[in-house]
């Protein structure tokens, strides 16, 4: 038998769904329950704050497909907008990455040629 507790929100005394059982936080109340999925939000992003950041930089990134050359070939470095990483990851981030890409994309088209 469920017992008697108060909600986590509006402190009103309530005797929790049997199915829930101990996991039911609140009274029920639509105010409450929407009160305490915003509190589980804001806890979320806490301790994830980079997500939202790295979510909208995919979504922007992928906005823009690369245009496929002859034979259906993608060259990786024009798949990437440079400018948008670069105000996103910052020039040095961005330098390094786009110049260790051109040293592997060498590298891969020299290993293919022999």
């Amino acid at each position: 038998m469920v017992r008697k507790r108060p909600c986590s929100v509006c402190g009103k005394w309530f005797r929790a769904d049997p199915r829930q059982g101990e996991r039911q936080k609140t009274c029920g109340q639509q105010e409450c329950r929407r009160e305490l999925h915003r509190r589980s939000c804001v806890k979320w992003h806490r301790k994830n704050p980079l997500y939202d950041a790295h979510t909208r930089m995919q979504k922007r990134l992928a906005q823009e497909a690369p245009v496929p050359g002859p034979g259906g070939f993608v060259d990786p470095l024009r798949a990437i907008n440079w400018p948008l990483a670069r105000d996103e990851i910052g020039v040095g981030v961005a330098t390094l990455v786009e110049e260790g890409l051109n040293a592997v994309l060498r590298w891969v088209r020299d290993a293919k040629s022999a």
